[in-house]
């Protein structure tokens, strides 16, 4: 389980309902500490509420690479990078995500999807992540219909999850269960062409979800 409290200044935020939930946060801390990845990305960590799962599993005995993916990192993202204790593990790039996924996407084993949530970029960054291969991916904000209740338009989130689930390499599975005092019902989508790897992701959803 992760502390929460100690990382309570990453809710300061003009946008709330642009976080992550609690939740599906462990399900991605969760899911680092079950695998043995070498190097992963976070695309868009906002004021880094969801990054808490990549940093914890760093400072609790993983030693990935991190790439993170934030064009206007926050003061509360780079607060929270401050706090890992392997800060050489950590590369900020103040890029896009495609970009990113273009120039280091072929050496990436997880990727996660949180950025840009249009057609346009999303749909470019699903483009990256097919041509690198990338064996690993989360997507947030793939239920499109609660999203529009939200008045957030998220179609690019959602193509990445039809399209990934329609793919015939990659088996998937999403949690957009509806829970009080929750948004968990925005979706939370995971993919994987490794059939260990997907029977690790299914125990870890059933577990956290």
């Amino acid at each position: 389980m992760i502390d929460f409290g100690k990382y309570d200044f990453t809710l300061e935020c003009d946008h709330p309902t642009w976080v992550m939930d609690k939740r599906h946060v462990e399900v991605i801390y969760e899911f680092l500490m079950r695998n043995d990845f070498n190097r992963v990305c976070e695309i868009g960590s906002y004021t880094g509420y969801s990054t808490i799962a990549f940093i914890e599993a760093l400072n609790h005995g993983k030693d990935f690479r991190f790439h993170i993916s934030e064009p206007n990192p926050t003061r509360q993202l780079r607060a929270l990078i401050s706090l890992c204790t392997k800060p050489d593990n950590i590369l900020l790039h103040t890029q896009q995500g495609v970009d990113v996924l273009e120039k280091w996407g072929f050496g990436f084993d997880f990727v996660m999807v949180d950025g840009n949530h249009n057609i346009e970029g999303a749909g470019l960054e699903l483009l990256m992540i097919l041509r690198h291969n990338i064996p690993n991916v989360i997507a947030h904000d793939t239920n499109i219909s609660k999203i529009d209740e939200m008045n957030h338009p998220c179609l690019g989130s959602e193509l990445i999850g039809r399209t990934l689930w329609s793919h015939e390499d990659y088996k998937c599975i999403e949690d957009k269960e509806q829970r009080k005092d929750e948004q968990t019902d925005r979706g939370l989508f995971f993919a994987t062409t490794n059939e260990h790897t997907y029977k690790v992701a299914q125990d870890v959803f059933k577990d956290k979800c």
